[in-house]
């Protein structure tokens, strides 16, 4: 049933203006929808022994307002708007206010997003891609994804939060191409999967915050990531970084082989868990704290042995003593290391890896 319907425009390929109000669908599939607007619809029929695909369909706007499913998922939708949608257009879209109910999940029976938005992205072609698995075409221009306000419960108690998830990404002429990925204020919080392990660390809850910087200067063929970064309060945090070059603009399996390491570094920053599970296994164990780390730090000088491995070892004696909360290993190879290298030529002890990575080991 539809209380008000307007049509304009209508062709044997396409719409100039619909609009309907008022909406209720029965059957296996109720559905009740406030209303539904869609401007400058255009389809072109597929070429004879060709597939119906998004590229076929092109709209200037389409908008919805809510929607309230029921059935074996019943699903809410307060808006969702979409503009500009076609071969070749970067339009943008929003939703909001989405509600999911998901009984047969195992950690939660509900799902909450309070807004979703893009901008700057072909999602004609991003569809078509994901239908023929290949990866999207470089779309020149800014873009970016906005994830707010997500929540997951359980019988009405939360189980995880998420403030916000964004991606923006830069394509513009003469310039390296840059991306970015954030993730703020993910609360995890006691759940089957996890309960037991915060509980026996004494976590009541887990906040975590990621972040990652990329730029590669596709004319220099220079690859770089200046920060993959994840933190987890009062856990500890990792980060990581590298360099590459002879990296081409559309890099996959068969050219990957030529592109070269020019340095890489993994930094561990300990923010309270190392000396949780240390006092937790000393407990187990029935041993002193103090002889557990001596233990350790024994166990990795047998690893390391040898003068070469002299400044690592004192590093990690330093980290397992509780002298230093900070360790980092980083990669600097005499030249540009080819990525095809290592299993190539691999080597048979720990010493030739460190020569052929130039790695060290440090702490603080």
């Amino acid at each position: 049933r539809i209380t008000e319907a307007r049509l304009e425009g209508l062709s044997e390929t396409g719409v100039a203006r619909l609009s309907l109000r008022g909406i209720v669908v029965t059957g296996e599939l109720p559905v009740t929808l406030d209303r539904l607007d869609l401007e400058g619809l255009a389809i072109r029929p597929p070429a004879a022994g060709q597939e119906f695909l998004p590229e076929n369909v092109s709209f200037d706007v389409f908008r919805m307002e809510g929607w309230r499913s029921a059935g074996d998922v019943p699903v809410n939708l307060g808006a969702l708007s979409v503009e500009g949608f076609g071969p070749g257009r970067t339009g943008q879209a929003s939703l909001t206010a989405l509600e999911v109910t998901t009984p047969s999940m195992v950690i939660a029976d509900r799902l909450t997003i309070a807004r979703i938005a893009y901008a700057g992205f072909d999602m004609n072609d991003v569809l078509s891609a994901v239908i023929a698995g290949r990866a999207p075409g470089r779309t020149p221009g800014r873009s970016s994804m906005v994830i707010e306000g997500v929540a997951l419960t359980q019988g009405g108690a939360a189980v995880a939060r998420l403030s916000a998830l964004s991606l923006r990404g830069e394509i513009l002429a003469g310039r390296p191409h840059t991306g970015s990925f954030a993730m703020r204020g993910l609360e995890l919080l006691p759940s089957p999967l996890i309960a037991e392990w915060m509980q026996r660390l004494g976590y009541e809850r887990l906040g975590a915050d990621m972040r990652l910087e990329a730029s590669h200067d596709v004319a220099a063929q220079i690859l770089e990531f200046s920060e993959i970064g994840l933190e987890l309060r009062d856990v500890g945090e990792l980060h990581f970084a590298f360099r590459a070059d002879r990296v081409q603009e559309n890099v996959d399996a068969t050219n990957a082989t030529s592109a070269r390491l020019i340095s890489a570094r993994l930094r561990y920053v300990d923010r309270s868990v190392f000396q949780r599970w240390l006092r937790t296994e000393a407990v187990a164990q029935r041993t002193p704290e103090r002889q557990l780390r001596d233990s350790m730090i024994q166990q990795a000088a047998a690893l390391l042995p040898g003068a070469s491995f002299t400044e690592a070892r004192a590093a990690l004696t330093r980290f397992l003593r509780g002298e230093a909360t900070v360790l980092e290993l980083a990669a600097n190879p005499r030249e540009p290391l080819e990525f095809s290298q290592p299993t190539a030529k691999p080597q048979a002890s720990l010493e030739g890896w460190r020569n052929m990575f130039g790695l060290s080991l440090s702490a603080r």
